[in-house]
This record gives C-alpha cells, structure tokens and sequence, in this order.
C-alpha cells in the first residue's frame, strides 16, 4: 500500500522528468489520461502506449472505478501487486519489463484509482498474435510455429521453474501475457501483466496447477497432445530427471482446473 488516504506514488527517479506528460503527481491528470495508442481498455482499466518527448516508448495503464470497492478496503492495488510481481519475478531471474512508476489514491482506505507505467519492450508481441500469425495460411514453413515453440519453451520453462520454485506465482499466465522479442539469436521471452501475482509458501501445488492452466488454454489450438505433454515433462525436469508420479498428479489436477471452464479444442 502506497496510501490509507489520498495519494501515493513512486517514481524512477530516473523518469521523473520523463514521465511529466503523464501527470503522475496529479490524480486529476493521470486518472483521464487517454493519449497514446489504446493496447487495452474495459469498464475499470486502460492501458496505453505513450511516446515520450524524447521518443521512448512506456505503457501506462490505469485502474479507475466508478463506486466504493469495500472488498479492497487496506488491501494492495492491483497496480502496487504488480509492481511487487515484477520486482520479485525479475529478482529471480524471470524477465520482466522494467518498472518506472506506480501510484494508487484511497478513501478511507478503498481503492479508487490506481496506475502503472512501465518501458515498452521493442520488437516485441504476445504470445497469442505471435502463434497466430505463424499459423495464418501462406506462412512460411521455415522457421515455422513448431521451430519457434520450441525455442520459446527453452526460454520460458526455466523462468517458470525459478519463478515457481521460489514460491512465486502469476496467477494470469496466459499466451497473451507472455511476450515475444525476437534477437538475432532466436528469442527472448519477458512475463508482464501480473495484477493478480502471489507467493504461495505452503500452496506450491496450487499455484503451479493455475499458471500451467493458463498456460494450457491457448495449447489445445496450437499444439498437440505430444508437444503438451513434453513441455510439462520438460518443466518437471530439473537435473534430477522426472517424478512420474507427480507429473501424473499434476496433469491430472491442471485437466480438473480445465475442464470447469474448457478450452477450444478441449477433449476431457
């Protein structure tokens, strides 16, 4: 929490000039911000990409709600979650996008408003337009959808299994959610959007069963049943070979967690 009442915020001292046109020091500035390209918006959160005056690309998103939310009475923002999320993803070793500033205004300790900016990663797209994209008709078939999978999954696997290991879950882990910057050398996948991160010390198994869900929605169009189930057996695997009988475990608690909801393609 930044705040029991009024404002809070914090800024890269880095930024702080920077960012001026955002009007980070002013609720009244920030809270109707809308320039920039839209890259998201629904009823409570919009997400822009703004241009600096000196060309530097940075997300802003902000959180604003139109009536008292008790149920977020003394408890953190999603904006000051996510901030947390990538500070503690990125202490491990995950890669996140660099974090400049976020802020939250409260009354009588409920959220009101809340905003986040962090630096826009060039070359880059999710997960989802990127497999979209490679699976269009008249792709090309070097260098297609299986060859960068797997290269992606060499990237993201070992993020998850620090990220996991040390207690820490992101608890929206979609194909959208992930980022693709393509290198000269392959790729380079980065997490971001986590509002709803966590640590889990003595809930490991649960958190892992909703990241990998997530994980698994958009798999079910874009993979097989083999490319799915390597993948687990692949994150499962670190250094001291599998333990089949927690792999059957926690395959058959993440199909539990999918089959409330199905995903396209699903078959129980």
């Amino acid at each position: 929490m930044l705040a029991i009442q009024g404002e809070g915020w914090r800024v890269d001292p880095a930024w702080v000039d920077r960012l001026k046109l955002l009007g980070l020091d002013d609720h009244g500035r920030w809270s109707r911000f809308s320039d920039g390209e839209v890259a998201s918006a629904s009823r409570s959160t919009n997400s822009y990409k703004v241009t600096l005056s000196n060309g530097q690309p940075v997300y802003f998103k902000r959180y604003v709600y139109s009536s008292m939310r008790l149920r977020s009475l003394f408890l953190p923002s999603k904006a000051a979650v996510e901030a947390w999320g990538l500070a503690q993803m990125a202490r491990v070793g995950c890669s996140t996008p660099t974090l400049l500033a976020y802020g939250e205004r409260r009354l009588l300790g409920n959220i009101r408003s809340a905003f986040l900016v962090t630096q826009a990663i060039d070359n880059s797209v999710s997960l989802a337009d990127f497999a979209g994209q490679l699976s269009a008709p008249g792709a090309a078939e070097e260098g297609g959808l299986s060859h960068w999978l797997r290269l992606i999954s060499a990237q993201l696997i070992p993020q998850l299994q620090a990220m996991h290991g040390a207690g820490l879950f992101h608890y929206d882990l979609k194909w959208r959610n992930l980022l693709i910057e393509q290198t000269d050398s392959g790729c380079r996948v980065h997490l971001i959007d986590c509002p709803r991160a966590r640590r889990h010390r003595c809930r490991k198994f649960r958190g892992q069963v909703v990241d990998l869900s997530a994980l698994s929605r958009l798999a079910f169009t874009y993979l097989s049943e083999f490319q799915r189930l390597r993948f687990l057996l692949q994150y499962l695997n670190q250094g001291q070979g599998v333990d089949r009988a927690n792999a059957r475990k926690l395959l058959k608690a993440v199909n539990a967690h999918l089959s409330r909801r199905p995903p396209k393609g699903w078959h129980g």
